[in-house]
């Protein structure tokens, strides 16, 4: 294989699909893992990994199935046998069944002081902050029907969400809605709601939820991304059969899962979990030996960030393989298709907010992660949260893994550029003080690095929740947009359609949105992350839901893929008019875009092409389904005229009138 041919890790991806590993075959090398099964299917031996790193210490399995005792000298055949270097320890037991619950007991032979904790690997706990066995094959189990979604050949339309907030206010047919049920029965009302078919309906492929492994007590959002447990689904949801259902109905319906995964840093301090102090719980209990001079060494973490967390010891090779073990854990038994990974920054760089010096082990960790998760899925989606885009910064992203020793060979990284350009310039200025080349040298990479792989958005959860300092942010977008008053509505509703479409049609084929947005949702996501899809009883806001809706249609043609956004042509740069003109081909399609990012409405406007075939219109933003002004309607087809107007573009569509906000798209009529 020629690398100089690829620039991305997903174009080699796409042309080879198949598995170089088989999941089945996998065997995490930490938690409890079923060896030997009796004539009925039960487990009948189940072997318990434990990562310990020390010499001074004994660890013992403690549960229901020996009445949790605690005197050492009774547990001899419970004890975990370490390796030769005290690193890992295992036993084997035949008196575990599924959903007992177990601890570890752990004893110091120096202080002869011992201690209750939970395995760190554990899928499950009780509400006491007990670990529960879970045998995902026990004949009881749910087995999931559907596998993988496959990513290749279609263009990534994520819809962003938090578990509880997507159906807080959705009602299923009996008109109870997500709010009105018991927690613990979350993850199967998602599945059995309807909400996913309403999902599919509105056009989105996909859903990235905020993280759902087990994180810390407290109801708002930010908890979630506070995870002492990464191999356990949040038990205030459900069980993991609840959570594995849920992910199997979005695959019946082709919607790809994407978990948000916080791989960087844990919570070391000041929490409670299981309703108890933090004292007593979390990964950072573990210690290893002192150091030579007595000081404390703790096994999975290292130093302490500026949010009070600490980040993982990626210098240790175990610690880095239990991290990927979790996600694996997640892909084999729950068919989780992609990763969201929070703070790439910090991952591989040193610095309050990664901006530091290169992290070497932190990048060698993330190689390790991708290798691993790609040899079990090609077509998995490896999303960055990443901010740092200076010299080739953007490009070691998502270059191919073996093209470079940096290279971490994600699918797509957040595009923040785009982004910031919304909030910092387009969302709150007057049209003569937007330049439209800034659209254009952003999304050809002219700034900010050189890569072509993102995830385009305009106001995800972070932009909802928090304000950033001279930034149109801190609420939902239409909300941002009106702090001038309710004149500003045309101006919000007219930049979210616009901002949609730079987005969605001249982006790369990977869009994420927060369905509030459409919905004009009042608040923020930090006060009020659930989605309140009553509002669509609003004219303006079901409108606004139909044109997302029709945007993502538009984005199922081939043209508007990511393999072929090397086709992606702009063939007018209006500075003057602020309107942008992109043409896109795709396998056997062609489509141009005019864009009017203005509040300007143009009479005659002369759109310049290459060819003189036939168009049609196919979508038109002014119309009053869209909440738009009426202003604008087109012949079925287009006429096509020589033009003298452009340097390079001999044929011209000349448009009546390009409304304000006007995003107008047209299809060759011998394709259509």
């Amino acid at each position: 294989m020629q690398l100089d041919n690829y620039k991305y890790q997903w174009e080699i991806n796409s042309e080879n699909t198949e598995p170089k590993n088989n999941l089945k075959d996998w065997v995490s090398n930490y938690g409890a893992n079923v060896i030997d099964r009796d004539e009925d299917g039960f487990a009948s031996k189940i072997k318990f990994n434990v990562l310990i790193d020390n010499a001074d210490l004994d660890v013992f399995v403690v549960g229901d199935f020996n009445n949790w005792e605690s005197d050492i000298l009774k547990l001899k055949t419970y004890k975990l046998k370490k390796d030769q270097h005290s690193v890992i320890g295992n036993v084997d037991l035949d008196d575990v069944k599924h959903k007992d619950e177990y601890k570890l007991l752990v004893h110091n032979n120096k202080t002869k002081s011992q201690f209750m904790i939970q395995d760190p690997a554990g899928a499950l706990f009780s509400d006491s902050g007990n670990n529960i066995f879970w045998d995902y094959n026990d004949p009881s189990a749910y087995s999931p029907k559907f596998d993988f979604v496959n990513t290749f050949e279609r263009s990534v339309k994520i819809m962003q969400t938090d578990l509880p907030g997507l159906v807080a206010h959705f009602a299923n047919k009996n008109n109870i809605c997500g709010k009105d049920i018991d927690n613990k029965n979350l993850y199967r009302f998602i599945a059995e709601s309807g909400v996913i078919e309403e999902i599919k309906n509105l056009g989105f492929n996909t859903v990235q939820f905020l993280p759902f492994a087990q994180s810390i007590d407290g109801d708002n959002w930010k908890f979630r991304y506070l995870v002492p447990f990464q191999f356990a689904v949040q038990k205030n949801w459900g069980t993991p059969d609840d959570f594995a259902y849920m992910i199997d109905m979005f695959h019946k319906n082709k919607i790809a899962v994407v978990g948000d995964f916080v791989l960087g840093h844990l919570p070391s301090k000041d929490f409670s979990i299981f309703g108890q102090s933090s004292a007593d719980h979390g990964l950072h209990q573990w210690k290893k030996q002192n150091s030579s001079n007595g000081h404390e060494r703790r096994l999975y973490m290292k130093e302490e960030t500026s949010w009070g967390t600490m980040r993982v010891d990626f210098d240790n090779a175990y610690v880095r393989d239990f991290f990927i073990s979790s996600c694996i854990h997640f892909m084999k038994y729950y068919h989780v298709d992609g990763f969201r990974v929070d703070n790439v920054d910090g991952i591989i760089r040193y610095g309050d907010s990664g901006q530091g010096e290169d992290r070497p082990n932190g990048r060698k960790f993330l190689r390790e992660l991708n290798q691993a998760i790609y040899s079990f899925n090609p077509a998995a989606l490896i999303n960055y949260e990443a901010h740092f885009f200076y010299d080739d910064n953007a490009k070691m992203l998502i270059a191919p893994i073996n093209s470079d020793s940096r290279a971490l060979g994600g699918t797509a990284y957040n595009s923040s550029r785009m982004t910031h350009y919304f909030h910092t310039k387009y969302m709150f200025n007057a049209s003569e003080n937007i330049s439209v080349w800034k659209f254009r040298n952003i999304v050809e990479e002219k700034v900010w690095g050189k890569s072509n792989s993102t995830i385009a958005d305009f106001h995800n959860h972070d932009a909802a929740a928090g304000l950033m300092e001279n930034r149109c942010t801190g609420a939902y977008a239409y909300n941002c947009m009106m702090e001038g008053g309710e004149s500003n509505h045309i101006h919000g509703v007219g930049k979210i359609k616009v901002m949609e479409a730079l987005i969605s049609l001249a982006g790369e084929g990977r869009t994420l949105d927060l369905l509030q947005t459409f919905l004009l949702q009042p608040g923020t996501f930090e006060h009020n992350s659930s989605i309140e899809w009553f509002q669509s009883f609003n004219e303006i806001s079901r409108a606004l839901v139909d044109y997302k809706k029709d945007i993502n249609l538009l984005m199922d043609d081939s043209a508007f893929w990511p393999k072929n956004v090397k086709h992606r042509n702009f063939l007018s740069v209006d500075d003057k008019n602020k309107v942008l003109v992109i043409e896109r081909k795709g396998d056997d399609s062609k489509y141009i875009i005019v864009i009017n990012t203005s509040s300007w409405k143009h009479y005659d406007y002369s759109v310049g092409i290459k060819d003189g075939e036939e168009y049609i219109t196919v979508f038109n933003s002014d119309k009053l389904k869209y909440a738009g002004f009426g202003l604008a309607s087109y012949p079925d087809k287009l006429k096509v005229n020589s033009s003298n107007n452009f340097e390079l573009l001999d044929k011209e569509i000349v448009l009546p009138i390009l409304p304000p906000y006007g995003v107008i798209v047209f299809k060759k009529v011998n394709q259509y």
